[in-house]
């Protein structure tokens, strides 16, 4: 019986939502495993439709004044309409992530096959195709290389030869220039709107030969092949071209034993530091059974938490393999996109899916994951600084609901629940203080509070006065719910959503207990964008803003309120859960700090649940965890169930709606990840609890490596709903002052000494 923890398919992919994955941050692939033709798809990430542009609409300033009247007024649609015309982008849409092309493979020899055999091996992140044909047994093994930055692809034939041709294409679309000359192919795509960029592929093999002829590449009568995949793109390189070739010159001079060696070091090394089990060693067992017909079984009926485990380290797998190193963050579909035009362009949608997307990397021992998204946030900070001066006459710095490759900041879309609402950057930003509280690393927050800054030097600007005289966003909306006013009038825009207030309350708390670390350490104090007197500066703004935020209100339902006012709701069930960011991933509501809001909360959830709520994967993934921090357990289960159950393809690739049928989206697999985290352990208002959230399916478990605030990490094993060994520590280098902490265990605090 196979230990492995793996994904693993008794028949080729179908279709590209059944294919396996693998990725180094930059470059990713999907391999469907075909016997007499593959198809791997290949993604770079930078390769993105068009270039830069202003897109800042020239009116937006002048009509600022008017849209605010409007909204104060109560002319909602007046407000909407003029919006509209006076703050969209221009033009309204940003770039679009592209793929860079597939590698089709043709193979001579039988068209009948047994033993059969398609996997991804999380423990090594190689994706595998064995079977028989013709009295031979082929196998296949496809990496992505993070240390050498190539996508190599082995095959082999044991008892007979290998017999191929293979070409480059890139979804029938036009290529500029495409070559074929001795062991290599390639093709460049240098003109019209988009990136120019280059893919090249270059042949080693044993025994028999390898030429071109047009663009085709013809293996003939090998013992084995290594195919080297390149990819390069004018976004990382002036001179593409060359430093494709100067990799590939690079790579071919190592021997395959070179280069899989220095995979898998890296590989286990990183992605190898946390390790997850639920059920007993019985549970491995169901491993033996393919991953389609494992999830096929639980659909119905037939119990399997070791599948969840698998699902956990899956979601994990897929933050690792689209965000490492010298990469942009994960899109909304990681890195893995076939389509020229995808769904909602797989940007950076910034009012919940991309920070929903490293939930998972402090907690989940993949803090180097986010550096990507901190490197994004940085550019949009700086493009951000003419958006708020051109679009608002403020100060500071601004980003609305999307970004893209060139961290675009202008409204996108002409979609009033969505378009102009100015949270984005604020959000990202919250991230800032939570990588210092899993790190301690004080270098990385001297190097990133003057982001923070930007965002009170702006609402400094921005916010104001309603006729309480308390301060709030203005227009703004809830993404991306529609309210009904008590004559029916139905609505978007609205002065100070429930959400803008709580991200206000996180950002300007994280930013005034960042200041005062720095504070500390003068020197690094002095390190930060215009020093300690921009600092005191901007903690006078942050201070006065926070004491006039308005509170959390609660209403007719006993729920929190999603507006300043008790609107009903056009879509109950929605799958936004905004005005609940404070409960979870925020710090603002909790049973120690607010029980009465917590309490209203848990009513806000119920009711989104009972009109139809959860129906995308990212959404109930939010909503588990939720249920985390509402401590109950049943319910995070039976929601995983839920996603389990309907949002989520076979090679276990989040679904999300769309149209008639359904897409991947990546932020359903990494926000259950993170929320299954939150069950296991919780680490917030100044101690930690052990099985929070604990569901009865998962009884029985172990978990090592999990990454815990103020620099710790956690070991635990629990049997029947109990704790039964333990053990925290600080992590490796990480430097906090905390000599002991409180830990509940079992439903008694203790005092633990570090």
């Amino acid at each position: 019986m196979s230990e492995k923890m793996s994904l693993w398919y008794e028949n080729p992919a179908n279709k590209w939502e059944e294919a396996l994955p693998v990725g180094n941050g930059r470059m990713g692939a999907m391999v469907t495993g075909g016997v007499n033709r593959e198809v791997i798809y290949l993604n770079e990430d930078s390769i993105w439709s068009g270039g830069p542009a202003n897109r800042i609409n020239k009116d937006a300033r002048k009509y600022l004044g008017e849209i605010r009247r409007l909204i104060r007024e109560g002319k909602i649609q007046e407000a909407e309409k003029l919006s509209l015309m006076a703050l969209s982008g221009t033009p309204n849409s940003e770039r679009s992530y592209e793929p860079a092309g597939e590698l089709i493979i043709d193979f001579e020899g039988s068209s009948e096959f047994k033993k059969y055999r398609r996997e991804l091996d999380l423990e090594t992140g190689i994706a595998s195709v064995s079977y028989e044909a013709g009295g031979c047994r082929y196998n296949r093994e496809l990496l992505a290389s993070y240390p050498d930055q190539i996508i190599c692809y082995h095959l082999a034939a044991d008892g007979g030869k290998l017999n191929f041709t293979c070409r480059l294409d890139r979804c029938h679309h036009r290529l500029d220039r495409v070559w074929g000359e001795g062991d290599e192919i390639g093709f460049e795509v240098a003109t019209g709107t988009g990136i120019p960029f280059a893919v090249r592929l270059k042949a080693r093999v044993s025994g028999g030969s390898v030429d071109t002829i047009g663009e085709h590449l013809i293996v003939k009568d090998a013992a084995e092949a290594e195919l080297f995949i390149d990819i390069q793109t004018h976004f990382y390189n002036a001179d593409w071209i060359f430093a494709g070739k100067e990799n590939i010159a690079r790579v071919i001079k190592r021997t395959r034993e070179e280069l899989l060696e220095a995979h898998k070091t890296e590989y286990l090394e990183k992605f190898g530091a946390l390790s997850f089990e639920l059920g007993d060693d019985k549970a491995k067992e169901r491993r033996t059974k393919a991953t389609d017909k494992r999830l096929s079984d639980f659909r119905k009926g037939k119990k399997d938490p070791d599948l969840f485990a698998l699902y956990f380290q899956y979601g994990r797998y897929l933050l690792f393999s689209s965000s490492r190193g010298k990469c942009l963050p994960a899109n909304l579909q990681g890195i893995w996109n076939a389509s020229l035009t995808p769904p909602w362009d797989s940007k950076f949608t910034i009012n919940i899916n991309t920070e929903m997307n490293y939930w998972l990397a402090e907690s989940g021992n993949l803090s180097d994951c986010h550096m990507p998204y901190f490197q994004l946030l940085r550019r949009v900070c700086e493009n951000g600084k003419k958006t708020a001066e051109e679009m608002y006459g403020c100060s500071g710095s601004v980003a609305h609901h999307n970004t893209d490759v060139f961290a675009d900041t202008a409204p996108q879309d002409h979609y009033i629940p969505a378009s102009f609402w100015v949270m984005g950057e604020a959000w990202m930003a919250t991230h800032i203080w939570e990588h210092y509280l899993y790190t301690g690393d004080k270098k990385f927050l001297s190097e990133n509070i003057g982001v923070m800054v930007q965002c009170v030097d702006f609402f400094d600007d921005f916010l104001i006065e309603n006729d309480k005289g308390e301060l709030v966003t203005s227009p703004s909306v809830s993404p991306e719910n529609v309210y009904i006013m008590k004559d029916g009038t139905r609505g978007c825009l609205c002065e100070g959503a429930t959400m803008d207030i709580e991200i206000l309350m996180e950002l300007l708390g994280n930013f005034l207990s960042a200041c005062k670390v720095l504070e500390q350490d003068k020197n690094e104090a002095n390190l930060c964008e215009g020093g300690v007197e921009k600092l005191i500066t901007a903690k006078e703004k942050a201070t006065k803003i926070l004491d006039k935020l308005p509170g959390i209100k609660v209403g007719k339902h006993g729920q929190i309120q999603e507006w300043m006012e008790d609107y009903d709701e056009q879509e109950p069930g929605h799958r936004h859960i905004s005005h609940l960011y404070g409960v979870y991933p925020g710090n603002s509501i909790s049973y120690e700090k607010t029980p009465e809001l917590m309490k209203a909360a848990k009513v806000t959830l119920e009711r989104r649940l009972a009109h139809g709520g959860g129906h995308t994967g990212w959404s109930r993934a939010w909503i588990i965890g939720l249920w985390t921090h509402f401590l109950e357990g049943e319910k995070v289960y039976k929601n995983l169930e839920a996603l389990l159950s309907k949002t989520t393809f076979v090679n276990l690739m989040d679904n999300h709606p769309y149209g008639a049928g359904a897409v991947f989206q990546i932020d359903g697999n990494l926000g259950a990840s993170a929320a299954m985290l939150e069950m296991l352990v919780q680490c917030r208002d100044g101690y930690v609890k052990l099985l929070p959230a604990l569901p009865k399916a998962f009884s029985e478990g172990r978990v090592s490596g999990v990454c815990l605030r103020g620099g710790l990490e956690l070991s635990m094993e629990w049997k029947d709903m109990t704790v039964t060994a333990f053990e925290i520590k600080r992590r490796e280098g990480v430097a906090f002052d905390q000599d002991e902490i409180t830990v509940d265990v079992n439903g008694e605090k203790q005092r633990l000494k570090l």
